[in-house]
């Protein structure tokens, strides 16, 4: 019961964003659905019949798209994928450290580098055009969204409801398969955040800026669900990523935490060393 009740923030949160990101994407393919439909002389779409085996093979075409390994077509779509892979390695490690008595407070120690994606939501719209940042920061509570794009860089200004004017910027490299993204408060930078494809899976990178001048660095590897997290109070911003950086590139950082099958190891905020066996909740919350 104590578990359940330490991982449910976490949770919930991977899963409002998820669901805002799938929304976001049934609009975006309904969106595309009628480029293929005819016009009827009144203007209404009518779409252009296909043999059933000519649909079927297309229906199955679209669902290997879904899993291609390749870049992302657009930055939208790179944001996601990163998103869901360091969801679940969070939402896993999480629930391995507050399942183990000796380690449960460490757990909310994962709460800076996820609370971040909430700013970070509207990246989701980035290449998706105005009509998805609207959508994205609609569950936000947001106005006077305003959305600006210029080849592989990308703007979203908007109101939040404490009345502050928020900006989040990003450029994205297809190439590479890498986001970096710079978060603006009255025009003033607070965080910049960046994630970049690798031969094992992601890598990612946050430096934040606190309102009392402190700053803090996030960094997280992930390979499928598991992977390394860390963090450390730091005095200037770190070099930007360059893909290179190997699975345990985290564990730099003064306090981390890393999840190897059910292996979980690291380093907590007092400095001790744990090294424990995590056994997954059979209810998988």
């Amino acid at each position: 019961m104590f578990s359940t009740k330490k991982r449910r923030p976490m949770q919930f949160l991977y899963q409002l964003t998820a669901m805002i990101l799938i929304v976001l994407l049934l609009v975006s393919c309904g969106g595309k659905a009628t480029s293929g439909d005819e016009m009827n002389d009144k203007g209404q779409s009518e779409a252009v019949e296909k043999p059933d085996k000519q649909q079927d093979a297309n229906s199955g075409s679209q669902d290997i798209r879904s899993d291609n390994s390749g870049s992302p077509a657009t930055a939208s779509e790179s944001y996601s994928a990163y998103i869901q892979a360091k969801g679940e390695l969070l939402t896993r490690l999480s629930d391995a450290l507050a399942s183990n008595p000796e380690t449960a407070f460490s757990s909310m120690s994962l709460l800076g580098i996820s609370m971040v994606d909430l700013a970070l939501l509207p990246a989701s719209s980035f290449g998706l055009g105005e009509a998805s940042a609207n959508m994205a920061l609609g569950f936000l509570g947001a106005e006077d969204i305003v959305y600006s794009e210029n080849g592989n860089q990308y703007s979203v200004k908007y109101k939040g409801e404490d009345g502050s004017n928020y900006e989040l910027q990003g450029e994205y490299d297809k190439a590479a398969d890498a986001l970096k993204c710079v978060s603006l408060v009255e025009g003033k930078e607070t965080f910049t955040s960046e994630h970049r494809k690798t031969s094992y899976g992601y890598v990612s990178q946050t430096y934040v800026i606190n309102d009392d001048g402190s700053t803090y660095v996030y960094q997280l590897t992930a390979t499928g669900t598991d992977g390394v997290v860390g963090m450390s109070k730091v005095s200037e911003k770190p070099s930007s990523l360059t893909g290179s950086e190997s699975i345990d590139f985290p564990k730099q950082c003064q306090e981390w935490y890393a999840i190897d099958g059910n292996r979980v190891t690291g380093v907590t905020a007092d400095g001790n060393e744990i090294s424990f066996d995590y056994t997954p909740s059979e209810d998988g919350e």
